[in-house]
């Protein structure tokens, strides 16, 4: 798949099946202070172009250490 092929807007489930961590771990990453969450009640969501902007950053920070 490719970025454009998912909805504009994530649910953590989406982002999980990107990740490929298991709920627990997704939910853990999701409260870091710089992922792009909105949380609306108990609905937790994430634009799909911030997301992956927010996962290229990381990327970018991997690489920067190798």
């Amino acid at each position: 798949m490719t970025r454009n092929d998912y909805p504009l807007v994530l649910q953590i489930k989406d982002v999980q099946g990107i990740l490929g961590f298991s709920k627990s771990t997704t939910y853990e990453i999701a409260k870091a202070p710089d992922f792009p969450l909105i949380q609306i009640n108990k609905r937790k969501i994430v634009y799909r172009d911030e997301f992956f902007s927010w996962l290229d950053s990381k990327r970018e920070q991997a690489a920067a250490f190798n």
